[in-house]
């Protein structure tokens, strides 16, 4: 009971957060909004992806970027999230464009359960083993780039399915990252790609999926669209954050066990290289993150 209560009232202090931030209406008020709540004492992990989107937010200064806001706001608007995580986007959107409606799935169901808008419904699924959804029935279907979780061979069925149940002239966004960066983060990055590409993984995905649009006979109009800043104190406040979200991702499972094995050294070497390697390396360099968001349009038959 107490955890279903405590689930309960993070639900619904996320829902009311959502509705907050939407009502904000200078771009400044909202990056001081997103500093304030990152910078609580109470920041767990799903407040950590709940901010990664509000980053993402703050850097494309919108939360999509096909040519779609005016048919939310119509209404009747079907939207698909594949990837949604703990449905941080699909809340946002709800709660600003009340008259469409937003489906997100994903293999872990870390999205509200209990509380939710009624304009928002969510499914635990697997997009690899094909969506339940008929053909041609969302008018703007989105993926997170989860390149470290599915293999090579599963990503043209992936592709081809969020392509399928797209309706014709509907839209299709790809939301991915890439990194430039400085020498350790650059081993650490290579040691990643390494162990992805042995487990048969696409690591390179986010760098040849415009092609891959671009090829599809059902497909037109691709637009790439990216936007960078520094990782770090060099990066004002929001490369803090990130700096923060990048090293915390290095320290948890699964890569704290795998990395230093497939580096050679010890979980001890492997933490200090981290915490003050690292950090370090962000105070002295200028290693960017850059967000990365792919979008196309379905042909009309």
């Amino acid at each position: 009971m107490g955890n279903k209560n405590s689930r309960s009232k993070h639900e619904r202090s996320l829902i009311e957060n959502m509705q907050e931030f939407n009502q904000i209406e200078t771009d400044q008020e909202r990056h001081e909004k997103l500093l304030e709540y990152y910078f609580s004492n109470d920041t767990d992990f799903m407040d950590r992806l709940h901010v990664f989107h509000f980053l993402r937010q703050h850097v494309f200064q919108s939360n999509f970027s096909s040519p779609i806001e005016d048919k939310l706001f119509e209404g009747g608007y079907k939207v698909l999230d594949i990837g949604c995580g703990p449905g941080t986007l699909l809340l946002d959107l709800s709660s600003k464009y009340a008259n469409s409606n937003f489906i997100g799935i994903d293999v872990e169901p870390m999205f509200p359960q209990e509380i939710k808008p009624n304009n928002v419904k969510f499914i635990q699924a697997d997009v690899s083993n094909g969506l339940s959804f008929g053909d041609n029935e969302f008018d703007f279907t989105h993926i997170e780039l989860m390149r470290l979780i599915y293999t090579s061979d599963k990503w043209d069925f992936i592709f081809s399915e969020f392509i399928r149940v797209t309706k014709p002239g509907g839209y299709i966004e790809v939301s991915g990252r890439r990194v430039e960066r400085a020498p350790i983060f650059n081993k650490l990055m290579d040691t990643v790609n390494t162990s992805g590409t042995k487990r048969n993984l696409d690591v390179n995905l986010i760098y040849n999926l415009e092609s891959k649009f671009e090829l599809h006979p059902n497909i037109e109009n691709v637009h790439r669209i990216e936007k960078k800043f520094i990782i770090g104190p060099n990066g004002s406040k929001i490369g803090l954050i990130t700096q923060d979200l990048v090293l915390t991702h290095f320290k948890t499972e699964p890569l704290s066990k795998i990395l230093p094995e497939e580096m050679g050294i010890s979980e001890e070497e492997y933490k200090s290289m981290i915490e003050k390697d690292l950090t370090e390396e962000f105070k002295q360099s200028r290693s960017e993150s850059i967000y990365v968001r792919i979008w196309a349009q379905k042909q009309l038959m």
